[in-house]
């Protein structure tokens, strides 16, 4: 692969990447070592990238296992979902800002609860924005795994934040 097919093809995908690795470590710098890494590491293997049928979803792979590795180099504890959102979150009024915060870190505790397959379909799906074709070829699953997976975990998700908005906790 030339630089100018690096260019083409995987540079596109850092912001993709970032916010995979992101949702995994929940640290910015952290997130940002992680993409660096696997560029080098996709850059070393170029001349066997041709051979990569899914270039997106390789990669997607490969920030993956590097994002568990870090994990686990680190013991670093995830320190969650509200971590995460304070880095993007833009408002202006502190009670929506405080209301979001909980929000953000009430899904995250939904989420340990969630099995690791429900898990990771649902942080692709509703976290990320892959379609469900992409995430079939993420984890090589079949449609319906997909479906059942993302349609449970949604579930378990919803009964639990009716339960918290219309109970209060």
């Amino acid at each position: 692969m030339s630089t100018e097919e690096f260019q083409k093809d995987i540079l596109p995908l850092q912001d993709k990447l970032y916010r995979y690795a992101l949702s995994m470590v929940y640290e910015v710098d952290l997130a940002k070592d992680i993409v660096q890494e696997v560029f080098i590491k996709i850059w070393k293997k170029r001349d066997q990238l041709s051979q990569i049928e899914n270039k997106e979803a390789w990669c997607i792979r490969v920030t993956r296992n590097q994002s568990l590795d870090k994990l686990k180099m680190a013991h670093r504890k995830n320190v969650g979902l509200e971590h995460a959102a304070n880095q993007f979150v833009n408002t202006l009024n502190p009670e929506g800002l405080a209301e979001e915060k909980d929000l953000v870190a009430a899904i995250y505790e939904m989420m340990k609860e969630l099995t690791e397959q429900q898990r990771e379909i649902f942080r692709l799906r509703d976290l990320l924005g892959y379609s469900n074709k992409e995430i079939k070829e993420l984890m090589n699953l079949s449609d319906s795994q997909v479906k059942v997976n993302l349609f449970r975990a949604r579930q378990k998700i919803k009964l639990k934040l009716g339960k918290l908005i219309n109970y209060g906790g």
